[in-house]
């Protein structure tokens, strides 16, 4: 039983990073709490014993190094800080970084911190389901907390507590038998002292909000819809429905186009720029077909834009429809919440979850109970990406299902979802699942006609990545360890079952205890083969692009797979054996259930590391990635043209399949992007290509220069040039500015030279893999005027800033593939051995597109506006250069000297 809520301590500290070893504490401050209010504080600045505070840190948290400099050490603090805390709980906001931080620092000065700690971060996600995130910046402005400043110690201290007693409140107010359930999860926690006692005996049935899903409806009475010229033109359909539509010819004519590779049937490749309409244009394509009586199929790389057709673009045409348009999202089935997993773990806690899933699972718990859907990207309080060992234990699977025979059967949320898929006309789903679909050979989706890919630059991306086959050791161990944790750890699902065998039954005790030895011996081979490839390694002087292997790991690495191959069969021998023994046994279906469907998941581990260790298949690439740690090795294989897979499953059966994106073009030419898809060879369905003008002309609106002066790329004085620019030109500029770089370490000395100056003159400087998580420093630099961001990879394409948020995008080099990466390597080689030009076949094509996509982050819409500085001077310098420059229709000017970059930024 809850009751009046203790004294507490809110703490919140301020450092110098993240690194617990490396990084120091900078601020402390301390609010007492009694009563549920705050009585007393302090805080204390501290100075670091030898970093100085990075520009970054200085702009986050409003301390300078000056303020430090006058500061004691924290040795002359802790024991003030000892005394404050007393033995009273701790709480803080993310509670598992402020804690350990704290506890380390006073362990290193002999003081030990050993408080219960409470997270509030774990109570508001139980008690806010509904807020965006559970930031505290956010959670005070929704909530009406009073902060004199974010990102200052005392003051996000004070906050966290009072957070922290707002969300017990709430809490506390809430049905009873959720009360009760979260109670049960924290026994035997530091939460105990906070939820009190849990009840004895299995928990009564919630009250689920799921509701039974509609029987599967006849087939949708076939409508004819009027052609999309009377959708688009002006005063047409369209113009009831959408606010200020205004008819253009290019979306016209871009939706005729799907229209009648919908109706004719065939392959069609249209690209079309950002803001031509062209979402709209197939939706209503595909809508006008799906109503006819032929389902089709929306597939997106993204879940924004496939947010914007469910939410936004879908709403606005369907009443032109009379309701005969059935529009639904189907997420793969492990998105969904198996109900039968969730009661299993409600009333097993102890063995079914770790000590560390516990708070998630707390948090997860309200959601559970009141969704109507089953669907975990509901949910803002849970992270699948952060928790997914929890979430396994959680999801719906074919492998754990019992089908009729599960009690909760009627209110499945994946069989709801099935349900509404196959009376649906128009399915929307995402690239990730459409791969999984066919790879698995049409298993997942329901029966459908036609197909348009939006976002389909990405395809063949993923294609490599959803065909490929991929082992590491945590693979497996995050399957083991549901099953046996670790040693020393109780509990696990084996543990589970063997607590409810008849004590009688001593063949079945036995077998569960040699299958946990067995699992474990497995693990062990696989961690003992993996070390004898790193050491294989550590002796030989390797980079990335020599772990690539062709006859078989044992061939070419003397590491001997048989040992891991036969501790794995003798594991899933003895799982058979337990589970004939077990058959029948009252109590057991549910979690018989989920064993199989671990020991399922091995058997796939098994297969794809057989496959992997064996390579020597034509037409593949096989290698290594960080080969030299066990823990962190992953063993790929990719096949080097996923286009041959579209050819031989996807194009020969299906009516219509339309790829559109904003960059597929190289040169205005698609027949790169139909090789790279397997349609060029096609001997029927030949594909119908074209690529769209530009809406708006970007040339007004975009200016270019190139500097000539740079030394090029390739040469050893390129590095400290490019960097000896990036310093002299853009602390000066006012302007929000982004610096696009082809590689980690290139960045990272640019951010280590640039840093001291932003720092000088006061200014912002962003670095991803530095200043913390690419979502906030994305949201910190939209907010930001005249900062500057260093990003690489993923901020090359898919981040949008509209405005003044982006107005200087910086190219330091032309992105051409890396040839020491291993599937580049392949694809090159397999290339040269057809007698190609690789790099005016494979080269170019892959760094035009790359470059397209990272100037699209500066014109997202026709009121964008900005300059382009490109650093790299092989575009004015070599032949090919004028193949890129023609992305910008050849209007640049020259720099050269430093001095024209600076009047031209200026």
């Amino acid at each position: 039983m809850m009751e009046k809520i203790p004294a507490f301590v809110a703490v919140d500290l301020e450092t110098t990073g993240l690194e617990f070893e490396k990084d120091e504490i900078i601020e402390v401050a301390l609010v007492r709490f009694e009563n549920g209010a705050p009585v007393e504080n302090v805080d204390y600045l501290v100075r670091p014993s030898s970093a100085k505070l990075r520009p970054f840190i200085e702009s986050l948290t409003g301390i300078s190094n000056a303020d430090v400099a006058g500061a004691e050490e924290f040795a002359g603090i802790a024991g003030k800080v000892s005394a404050f805390i007393g033995d009273m709980p701790l709480v803080a906001h993310n509670a598992a970084f402020d804690s350990r931080f704290l506890k380390s620092a006073m362990e290193k000065v002999g003081i030990p911190l050993d408080n219960p700690v409470w997270d509030s971060l774990t109570l508001s996600r139980i008690a806010y389901q509904d807020v965006p995130n559970h930031r505290l910046d956010t959670l005070t402005q929704v909530l009406n907390i009073e902060r004199s400043r974010a990102h200052r110690a005392l003051p996000d201290a004070d906050a966290c507590g009072k957070l922290f007693v707002m969300a017990y409140e709430k809490i506390c107010a809430l049905d009873p038998w959720l009360v009760g359930a979260l109670t049960r999860i924290a026994a035997h926690t530091d939460w105990e002292k906070l939820f009190g006692t849990a009840p004895e005996g299995e928990l009564a049935e919630p009250a689920l909000a799921l509701r039974a899903g509609d029987a599967p409806a006849g087939a949708v009475v076939a409508s004819k819809a009027p052609r999309v010229d009377a959708f688009f033109k002006e005063g047409g359909l369209l113009s009831k429905t959408v606010e200020n539509f205004k008819a253009r010819p290019n979306q016209q004519e871009f939706a005729s186009c799907v229209e009648r590779n919908l109706y004719k049937g065939g392959i069609c490749v249209l690209e079309a720029p950002t803001g031509s309409g062209k979402s709209l244009a197939y939706l209503v394509a595909a809508a006008n077909k799906a109503v006819a009586g032929e389902r089709v199929v929306l597939s997106t790389a993204t879940h924004a834009l496939q947010e914007q057709l469910i939410g936004h673009d879908i709403p606005q045409i369907a009443p032109l429809y009379d309701g005969k348009l059935k529009a639904c999202v189907l997420k793969g089935r492990d998105n969904y919440l198996c109900v039968r997993k969730l009661m299993e773990i409600l009333n097993a806690p102890s063995t079914l979850l770790s000590a560390e899933e516990r708070d998630s699972f707390m948090a997860l718990l309200p959601w559970a109970v009141t969704t109507g859907k089953g669907d975990i990207g509901e949910c803002n309080s849970f992270s699948c990406a952060r928790n997914r060992v929890l979430w396994s234990k959680l999801a719906s699977t074919a492998a754990s299902c019992l089908g009729e025979k599960c009690k909760y059967h009627a209110v499945c949320p994946a069989l709801r979802a099935k349900r509404e898929a196959v009376a649906s006309n128009l399915l929307l789903v995402n690239h990730s699942l459409f791969l999984a679909d066919l790879a698995l050979d049409f298993a997942l989706l329901p029966a459908y006609e036609h197909v348009v890919f939006d976002e389909a630059h990405r395809l063949p991306e993923l294609s490599n990545q959803s065909f490929g086959r991929h082992v590491s050791f945590f693979r497996f161990r995050n399957v083991a360890k549901t099953l046996v944790p670790p040693k020393g750890v109780p509990g696990g699902l084996l543990a589970e079952i063997e607590k409810r065998i008849p004590a009688e039954n001593n063949a079945a005790h036995a077998e569960c205890t040699q299958l946990a030895a067995d699992i474990g011996e497995a693990e062990k081979a696989l961690h003992r083969f993996f070390m004898k490839i790193g050491k294989k390694l550590s002796k030989q002087k390797v980079g990335k692009g020599e772990l690539i292997y062709r006859n078989g790991i044992a061939a070419d690495f003397e590491a001997d797979p048989k040992n891991v191959l036969d501790q794995f069969e003798l594991a899933k021998s003895r799982a058979n054996s337990l589970a004939e023994m077990l058959a029948g046994v009252a109590g057991l279906d549910g979690l018989l259930r989920d064993f199989s469907g671990r020991m399922e998941e091995l058997s796939r581990f098994a297969s794809d590391f057989e496959f992997l260790v064996k390579a020597g298949r034509d037409g593949w690439v096989f290698y290594m990635e960080e080969p030299f740690n066990p823990h962190t090795i992953k063993i790929h294989a990719v096949p080097l043209r996923s286009g041959d897979i579209w050819k031989e499953k996807f194009y020969p059966w299906v009516k219509s399949a339309t790829f559109t994106s904003a960059t597929l073009a190289v040169q205005g030419d698609l027949s790169y992007y139909a090789g790279r898809m397997g349609m060029s060879e096609l001997e029927t369905k030949r594909p119908f290509l074209k690529a769209f003008g530009e809406v708006f002309a970007s040339d007004e609106r975009r200016t270019v220069q190139v500097a000539r002066y740079l030394p090029k790329p390739s040469t050893p004085e390129f590095g400290d040039a490019l960097n000896e620019t990036l310093v002299q030109v853009l602390p000066d500029v006012e302007e929000n500015t982004m610096v696009l770089f082809t590689s980690i370490s290139a960045m990272m000395k640019a951010q280590a030279a640039l840093a001291p100056v932003f720092a000088a003159k006061g200014k912002l400087l962003l670095c991803q893999h530095v200043d913390g998580a690419l979502d906030g420093l994305i949201a910190m630099f939209r907010k930001s005027r005249g900062a500057c961001l260093l990003g690489c990879q993923s901020l090359w394409e898919g981040v949008d800033f509209p405005g003044d948020a982006l107005k200087l995008l910086v190219v330091t080099k032309l992105p051409f593939p890396n040839p020491s990466d291993p599937l580049v390597a392949g694809i090159s080689a397999d290339l040269k051995a057809k007698g190609e030009n690789v790099f005016k076949s494979y080269y170019i094509p892959e760094a035009y597109m790359e470059l397209r996509q990272g100037l699209g982050r500066l014109l997202r819409t026709e009121n964008d506006s900005g300059k382009v500085l490109i650093l790299d001077n092989r575009v004015v310098t070599e032949a090919y250069g004028k193949t890129f420059a023609r992305i910008w229709n050849m209007k640049h000017v020259t720099a050269n000297t430093v001095d024209d970059v600076k009047r031209f930024v200026s």
